[in-house]
């Protein structure tokens, strides 16, 4: 458990509870958000660290399959961040986005490639959320973990240390050989790599980095992610095979956790 801000995340999670013991309208879509903040965007959960705080936004929806965590290693998510836990939202997927450095970081040299010090990180705030899944303050339901460049192989490093809790695995792009050897090899979570086609170098690197891997894994080519990230075409396609990919093994995951 974590012991710091205990008052503001219960009471954050207990409005989550509240709103989710309503009667649901049956005639509403399974991705309407549970509207608990005046936002309208979820409920804001924070974390402790050595530099200040860690911020984290959860979504929620009622009939959500899974809970997706977007591990982000940026001191603020930015509109395309909130872009992609839409398009997992429309796909009927929970969403929590997270941000791994303080504000007071940014000054801080390569902190963006401290492997340890992030995967340390997103390891408190799975254990937040599961451990307000246990207290039935959230709805138990499988993890995954979507990650992105430099937050890929604390992604991997993370899932490979808590592979009961981790039921699925996306990373676009970056380096996961650099979660180290010995959580590649030991990696468990099923595991999707997306790579923009055109990127030889990490094509190369991923596929080496995959053979060390012996669980379920998967590369997938997606087109290049423009600048125009909103409309492009890569931006589809790398949000649409994340989404399957979670889909599909939170559906296989469901039994046992029911």
């Amino acid at each position: 458990m974590l012991s710091a801000l205990p008052g503001e995340n219960s009471r954050a999670f207990r409005k989550v509870r509240e709103a989710l013991r309503r009667p649901a309208d049956s005639g509403q879509a399974c991705a309407k958000m549970i509207d608990i903040t005046p936002d309208g965007f979820g409920i804001p959960l924070s974390i402790p660290s050595e530099h200040g705080l860690l911020h984290g936004q959860l979504a929620l929806l009622p009939n959500a399959c899974g809970l997706v965590v977007l591990a982000h290693a940026a001191i603020s998510l930015d509109s395309r961040d909130e872009l992609l836990a839409g398009q997992f939202r429309h796909a009927g997927l929970s969403t929590l986005s997270v941000d791994l450095l303080a504000r007071q970081e940014e000054r801080f040299a390569d902190v963006h490639n401290n492997v340890p010090l992030l995967a340390k990180r997103l390891l408190d705030f799975l254990g937040l959320i599961r451990n307000r899944m246990l207290l039935g303050e959230l709805q138990t339901l499988p993890l995954g973990l979507y990650a992105a460049n430099a937050t890929s192989p604390v992604a991997v490093r993370v899932a490979a240390q808590r592979d009961h809790d981790i039921a699925a695995i996306v990373c676009r792009g970056g380096l996961i050989d650099l979660a180290g050897m010995l959580y590649l090899r030991s990696l468990e979570s099923p595991l999707l790599m997306l790579v923009e086609e055109t990127d030889t170098q990490h094509i190369a690197s991923s596929n080496r980095a995959l053979k060390e891997v012996h669980g379920c894994k998967e590369l997938k080519l997606i087109p290049e992610i423009g600048i125009e990230y909103a409309s492009s075409t890569g931006f589809e396609v790398s949000a649409h095979e994340a989404s399957l990919w979670f889909v599909r093994h939170f559906t296989e995951a469901c039994p046992v956790l029911t």
